[in-house]
């Protein structure tokens, strides 16, 4: 029989050996809740800066600044629920200023930031989990907002969470242009802090614990609709294989897994197989550097008559699909593989292949190979005649 994958996030026991072992991250929690905005001063008296690459302090634009590259934590502030912001020095250099929340572990995370270069563009504001170490924001292209950073020299990122969902605002009064989203790690207590990709300098980091209200359809200010749920036909379990290593992508993969040890994993609410919940990456932090990490995922399709059906399907980065043996596709759509403006966002309706089923079983294998930015896979089997469809299992 197969066995299931467990989702390598920290329990809350194991989140508190975690924070003793590292030096407090997330050891205590605050007390009740309060509408008043709590200060944390920016310095290492406050925030623990062992995973950051570089930080000072300095001027920027008349106020005292943190200027970091990297990850910063919050010692000893946990929040559930609450409300977070930050000021941001605001210039259109390429980086990427990040509000952490809800950390478990210092892998595992939810994230909310402004593309401080992407001002007035469609995906200007983002949000994206990080799952054993990996961002994921090509799986998440619902999760973004047009919004125009202006001229002021500082701009605020706020973020307010309360259950499984989020609402991320430009501007500290929380009415600014806004987007509100699914969250996608359990609503436990977690750590907070703040991220760069590439240096970026905050100023007047507070939180506070109340509980946040927001209207999570809509509301004026352009605030973007919830990630789409599954659809009909959507594969809701895969098998996966042990993850291994790829020298390089060469298009068409050579050959079929050789008796892989499966394990199951469940979709998403919207379909999609986030695959760094169930496997860490064994080469990661480099993003376009890293090595290609690849894994096999697999369904049995059962029909009761021979019959030709469509499969809508997505993977991230780059995927070869077979059926019943034989090579059906091929496809690369890793970030900048077509051109230097390519994103390489997932669409589970991006590629839509024809399966020629036979009557029984049918085997759909998928080799998925990731190097950054997110390791995911969708199908949706659509049929005239019904058919069943569950993960392979290791004793088939």
């Amino acid at each position: 029989m197969s066995k299931s994958l467990r989702r390598r996030f920290t329990t809350p026991a194991a989140a508190l050996f975690a924070a003793q072992a590292i030096g407090g991250f997330g050891a205590s929690t605050v007390s009740a809740a309060t509408t008043d905005w709590r200060p944390i001063p920016l310095d290492e008296q406050a925030f623990d800066f062992s995973e950051a690459s570089s930080f000072r302090v300095e001027n920027v634009q008349g106020r005292e600044a943190l200027c970091l590259d990297g990850e910063a934590f919050a010692r000893g502030v946990s929040l559930q629920n609450g409300s977070i912001a930050v000021d941001i020095a605001n210039d259109d250099r390429r980086r990427f200023a990040n509000v952490i929340f809800r950390a478990g572990t210092r892998d595992n995370y939810e994230t909310a930031y402004f593309r401080m270069h992407k001002s007035g563009q469609f995906d200007a504001v983002q949000y994206t989990p990080h799952l054993n170490g990996e961002t994921n924001w090509q799986l998440f292209r619902e999760a973004q907002l047009r919004a125009d950073f202006g001229n002021d020299p500082w701009i605020t990122l706020r973020v307010d969470f309360v259950g499984d969902r989020a609402k991320v605002s430009l501007g500290g009064d929380g009415a600014g242009p806004a987007l509100t989203t699914d969250l996608t790690l359990p609503a436990e207590r977690g750590a907070i802090g703040l991220r760069t990709l590439f240096e970026g300098c905050f100023s007047n980091f507070r939180y506070s614990s109340a509980r946040p209200s927001f209207d999570t359809e809509a509301e004026e200010g352009g605030m973007s609709p919830t990630l789409e749920q599954s659809a009909p036909g959507h594969i809701e379990q895969w098998a996966l294989s042990d993850p291994f290593p790829l020298e390089d992508w060469a298009g068409i993969a050579a050959r079929l897994p050789q008796n892989p040890q499966w394990s199951t994993a469940d979709v998403e609410r919207n379909g999609r197989l986030l695959i760094s919940r169930y496997i860490q990456k064994q080469s990661s932090g480099s993003f376009e550097r890293n090595r290609l990490d690849a894994v096999y995922a697999g369904v049995a399709i059962h029909s009761d008559d021979d019959q030709v059906a469509e499969l809508q399907i997505d993977a991230s980065d780059m995927a070869t699909v077979w059926l019943n043996g034989s090579v059906l596709y091929s496809f690369d759509n890793s970030f900048r593989a077509k051109g230097p403006l390519f994103r390489g966002d997932f669409d589970a309706t991006k590629q839509s292949l024809s399966l020629r089923l036979n009557e029984g079983r049918n085997e759909l294998i998928v080799l998925v190979a990731e190097r950054a930015n997110g390791w995911g896979l969708a199908g949706r089997v659509l049929v005239e005649n019904p058919v069943s469809i569950e993960a392979i299992d290791a004793d088939q």
